[in-house]
């Protein structure tokens, strides 16, 4: 009996996730989920987001922005943020492909408030995708 070689698999990798603010579906009521880019973007911004020591078992896992939002602005704490945040997509998302990265961090000292902006694309889909975050200091 000769034995035929398998097909290739042929089938899209969608990443999902359940959209954090948890809105729900107006006909099934059941949370709204996030596919692909958006999924992408929630996790990146949460990975951003997330500061040392927050995580359980993980203490490294985390941009820890929101730790150094006190620091005086000047152009080394900019390219500290920016190291930051490269450092913290290459080693804790895949799915991320930085190799045409761009991270832009600017302050506004009127309002207190920094504004970050990552264009990156995504690994499976290979669109080019950007994700912008403002932080506020709250004191």
């Amino acid at each position: 009996m000769k034995k035929r070689p398998l097909p290739p698999l042929v089938r899209k990798i969608t990443h999902r996730d359940f959209d954090l603010q948890f809105r729900r579906h107006p006909t099934n009521g059941k949370v709204l989920m996030k596919k692909d880019d958006e999924a992408l973007k929630q996790a990146i911004k949460n990975l951003i987001l997330t500061d040392h020591f927050e995580r359980p078992f993980r203490p490294e896992f985390g941009g820890n922005i929101r730790s150094r939002l006190f620091d005086l602005y000047t152009s080394f704490t900019k390219s500290d943020f920016e190291n930051l945040i490269v450092n913290a997509i290459e080693t804790y998302e895949p799915r991320a492909l930085l190799d045409t990265y761009s991270v832009n961090v600017r302050e506004s000292s009127d309002t207190n408030e920094m504004f970050i902006t990552i264009r990156f694309r995504n690994a499976v889909t290979l669109n080019d995708i950007q994700l912008d975050i403002s932080l506020n200091r709250v004191r």
